[in-house]
């Protein structure tokens, strides 16, 4: 692709605007627009504005656009309509959407018609002929060079009689730019030359910034490199007085190019990736594409082949819409270079298989666009004929064309409506069909519902009827053979105190001492089945009990308790407390823990339950063989049963935690 469509691309959406000062003229703009009496004056500076904030920050180049547009057609300020639909336009072109640009140019060059019919001012005029010239910039980036053209050549002689030095001077310049697209090197150059003088006599820094960075391009596909050189050194001067100038990065994207062509490759490098770090994080991404394809010239310069098709498959899939079906064909000719170069000889074919294939697909496009445009052609000629051949028949043939032509069309009718029928059956079917999966789906959730809550409801009932049992047994034993176990220790005592010189003192003591230990053993099981302290004073109390009693021998078990289990159901707290209680004889009995620690917190309707422990652990192995036991599994049917969850974390020699996450039915 040549180098010049990228500085075309580049500068022709700033074309009649003055880059100097842009600050500063957006200041006064701004200050004007606060002074502002009257709405016609808010309108040409919100207008102003839109144009001054093109290319540097969207957002406030289109909200001044739409506030312009809005305004003047509330006051029907003709003027006003014409010259911000036309600066709005412009905003769009510098930002590359065309579609937009060109709606709403049309729209402000249909507006400025009429306001140069009414009143041919040389303000009026200057909108018109921006609104028709960049319209033909619009056109330029689609592709349609004449009609970029043709609207040049409509504008530029009109300001050349006004007197627009400036304007003259920026359409000179472009069309020097297109012609040196158009590989019409001569007229480009003259063309430059003409733009030169002009901008030299009139222009800012950023308007000889603007020519020489394009008369550069220019001047490289002519090879006329020491005139490119030192119209890179008038840019660059110019360049110098302009702190973050927009024209940074082409200016250094073409002394790269320059550094290229002179063999000076290490500058040329350098130039280039000043150039690249400009434009990187910038709106303006996609000018990369043009670097990638410099890059790439300058490294098979040097030699280094890999580097250059690295480039060059860069060039290729850059995203974006602006490659021409000729960019890629000659990209795959120049890959297949590089390849044979480094003798990869079936990658070089491979490529120049592509570049062939893509050549006959433009060929063979073209020859399509023709053949249509002869089949047109035949086809108007071929009507033509059949026109001034139904003038000459008799009214009876005509009759029959045309009751055939009418037979033809209910035909069509009767096919479309037949279409339009099996189409709307065939949505019918799906809808149907869509349907009934639905309701096959929510019927397999109702039964998935279900069969949770008859679980719950057997892991409840099963779970009750296991307390009712516990409670049932404690009853027995403390009532039952506790109390007998009591008069037998009360009737040995007495004995041991009546007759102490009649029977063995020694031998009586220690069946008395027996029994009580048997009979504190026994309170300890009833308890352990349905603890008296639970019922009587809560979750909380029987958990401190149950604690202290765990508590001795080289055992400390604490007690951490946030929150109350006020309104939680007896049978909930009874299962935790049976949940608690199984945790702690683990870590006690089976992980020969010396400390556990238990901490319960409660959140609304939310109870963790953590009981953590500095036993002996176990490893991933013993944990699965314990998973398949009846403690661990008795202890995910009670958590279950408490609509919960229940987390083990263990790690040999490094103690479990196990975590329970409750939702409970609090009142």
């Amino acid at each position: 692709m040549r180098s010049t469509v990228f500085v075309f691309i580049l500068l022709l959406s700033f074309f009649g605007r003055s880059q100097t000062g842009r600050e500063t003229r957006i200041d006064s703009l701004e200050n004007a627009l606060k002074m502002a009496e009257h709405d016609t004056t808010r309108v040409l500076v919100l207008s102003e504005l839109a144009r001054s904030y093109g290319g540097v920050d969207s957002l406030k180049c289109f909200e001044n656009g739409f506030k312009a547009i809005g305004l003047s057609k509330k006051i029907n300020y003709l003027r006003g309509m014409a010259d911000a639909h036309i600066n709005l336009a412009g905003g769009y072109l510098d930002y590359f959407d065309v579609e937009n640009a060109k709606k709403y140019f049309e729209v402000g060059n249909r507006l400025a018609d009429k306001l140069v019919a009414k009143d041919s001012s040389a303000a009026n005029m200057k909108i018109w002929l921006r609104g028709y010239y960049n319209l033909g910039v619009a056109y330029g980036y689609e592709g349609n060079v004449a009609k970029e053209i043709e609207m040049a050549a409509k504008t530029i002689p009109i300001a050349q009689k006004m007197g627009d030095k400036m304007f003259v001077a920026n359409g000179n310049t472009n069309l020097a730019v297109k012609y040196n697209s158009l590989a019409m090197l001569n007229e480009s150059y003259e063309m430059f030359k003409i733009s030169q003088k002009q901008f030299q006599e009139i222009g800012s820094p950023e308007d000889m910034l603007y020519h020489s960075i394009s008369f550069s391009s220019c001047l490289a596909s002519m090879d006329s490199l020491d005139q490119m050189k030192s119209v890179l050194d008038i840019a660059k001067i110019n360049l110098d007085k302009i702190p973050n100038s927009f024209y940074r990065g082409p200016y250094y994207a073409e002394l790269g190019f320059y550094y290229g062509k002179v063999e000076e490759y290490d500058k040329a490098l350098e130039a280039l990736d000043t150039s690249y770090a400009f434009y990187q994080g910038k709106k303006s991404y996609h000018y990369l594409k043009l670097l990638y394809q410099r890059y790439a010239t300058v490294y098979a310069k040097m030699g280094d082949f890999e580097k250059a098709i690295a480039y060059t498959l860069k060039y290729i899939n850059f995203s974006d819409s602006e490659h021409s079906p000729s960019d890629k064909v000659n990209s795959y000719f120049i890959l297949a270079k590089y390849e044979a170069a480094l003798d990869n000889y079936k990658d070089a074919y491979h490529y120049l298989r592509d570049y062939v294939i893509a050549v006959d697909s433009i060929r063979a496009r073209q020859l399509g666009n023709d053949m249509q445009q002869l089949e047109i052609q035949y086809k108007t000629a071929k009507k033509e004929k059949e026109i001034l051949a139904l003038k000459n028949e008799k009214s009876e043939a005509a009759l029959a064309l045309q009751v055939k032509r009418s037979q033809t069309y209910l035909l069509g009718a009767i096919a479309s409506l037949l279409a339009l029928l099996l189409f709307v059956g065939f949505y019918a079917y799906n809808d149907k069909l869509r349907r009934a999966r639905k309701k096959e789906r929510e019927q397999e959730k109702e039964v998935a519902l279900l069969k949770q809550k008859q679980e719950n409801e057997v892991f409840s009932a099963m779970i009750e009827g296991q307390e009712k049992e516990r409670k049932r047994l404690a009853i027995d034993l403390h009532d039952g053979l506790g109390g007998r176990l009591s008069g037998i220790s009360l009737n040995l005592s007495k004995l041991n105190k009546d007759e102490p010189k009649e029977y063995p003192k020694a031998q009586l003591q220690k069946v008395t001492k027996d029994l009580n230990d048997a009979l504190t053993e026994l309170r300890s099981i009833a308890r352990n089945m349905m603890p008296e302290t639970l019922v009587k004073f809560g979750l909380q109390a029987a958990l401190k009990d149950y604690c202290s009693s765990m508590t001795g021998n080289g055992t400390k078990v604490t007690l951490q308790f946030y929150g109350t289990e006020k309104g939680i159901d007896l049978n909930q707290q009874v299962t935790m407390y049976r949940v608690i209680q199984e945790l702690i004889n683990n870590a006690v009995k089976h992980a020969k823990a010396t400390e556990v620690l238990v901490q319960y917190m409660r959140d609304g309707n939310r109870v963790d339950i953590t009981v953590e422990d500095n036993g002996i652990g176990l490893n991933k192995n013993d944990f699965e063989e314990k998973e398949g036991g009846m403690g661990i599994s008795n202890l995910r049917t009670r958590v279950a049963y408490l609509k919960g969850d229940l987390e083990f974390h263990s790690e040999e020699n490094e103690g479990t935690t196990v975590n329970v996450q409750i939702t409970v039915d609090a009142a």
